[in-house]
């Protein structure tokens, strides 16, 4: 399946099932955490065309969000530019930072630059959405927005990221399910790319990360519990940001730039920076 949380022309937020001929069905949940707890998984109608419906979020308010570093080139292009080498410990235990759950943007949804930020930065990321048992219910597109700048200087205290983090994480535009998706139980293997106002500029693969996912629904569960609309990021595809492309034209992403990213069986997460 492929889930959203869609606003229709009139009424609020409710839950539904895209269909392959791009109409929606809503379903009985009253929020993506509901279907993803268990509960309302029936179609109640009506029965929406895509275009004329707003996608939010797939999950607007998510409990949690945790993203881990689990590519090995983001990872050294990252400690490269601070002068160091990827420390033995990544190599022994998947690391994630918790963002802000209250920064959650939607496809479409336009971001702002924060204040004191000239190097904004997109992240191609896949998302896993825990559901019922802890367990991963179904996968998403994700941009980990960084402001390099702001985040190098709290780095450098030896926490973080925070601030440089914290303003927007984009997620959608759809949750899809495992079965919809080469997924093998432990690997995802898909194809992605990230545009800048249409202009291609990242082409990356999914599938060759240092621990599998259920490596890394494990460890965030180690001493704690997950619930329903947690979200897992996998840390940037290698090559899926300007850290390690090196920016574009000499710049960073400038308001009035549109970032795309688009992987295979999960569509296009499109973004336009204020």
């Amino acid at each position: 399946m492929r889930l959203v949380t869609f606003m229709p022309a009139s009424g609020g937020a409710r839950v539904g099932e895209l269909r392959p001929d791009h109409t929606v069905v809503e379903l009985a949940a009253s929020s993506m955490i509901e279907w993803l707890a268990g509960s309302g998984h029936e179609p109640v109608g009506p029965t929406y065309a895509l275009d004329d419906v707003r996608l939010l979020a797939p999950v607007p308010e998510p409990p949690a969000v945790r993203d881990f570093y689990t590519y090995e080139g983001h990872v050294a292009a990252g400690f490269r530019a601070r002068g160091s080498k990827i420390p033995e410990a990544w190599y022994e235990l998947p690391v994630f930072y918790f963002s802000n759950p209250a920064a959650i943007y939607g496809p479409g949804e336009p971001i702002t630059r924060p204040d004191g930020c000239e190097r904004l930065d997109f992240e191609l990321e896949i998302a896993a959405v825990v559901g019922a048992g802890e367990r991963i219910a179904g996968f998403t597109l994700m941009n980990d927005w960084s402001a390099r700048d702001i985040q190098r200087r709290e780095m450098a205290v030896g926490l973080g990221p925070a601030k440089g983090k914290d303003f927007a994480t984009s997620i959608g535009p759809w949750l899809v399910t495992p079965d919809e998706l080469p997924y093998d139980g432990e690997w995802l293997d898909l194809p992605a790319t990230v545009t800048v106002n249409d202009r291609p500029v990242s082409r990356a693969e999914s599938e060759p990360m240092q621990y599998s996912w259920p490596e890394l629904v494990a460890h965030a569960a180690a001493g704690t519990r997950l619930r329903p609309g947690d979200i897992l990021g996998s840390g940037t595809l290698t090559g899926g940001c300007l850290l390690e492309l090196g920016p574009i034209d000499g710049h960073w992403i400038e308001p009035g730039d549109t970032v795309a990213l688009w992987a295979e069986g999960l569509g296009e997460l499109r973004t336009t920076v204020r």
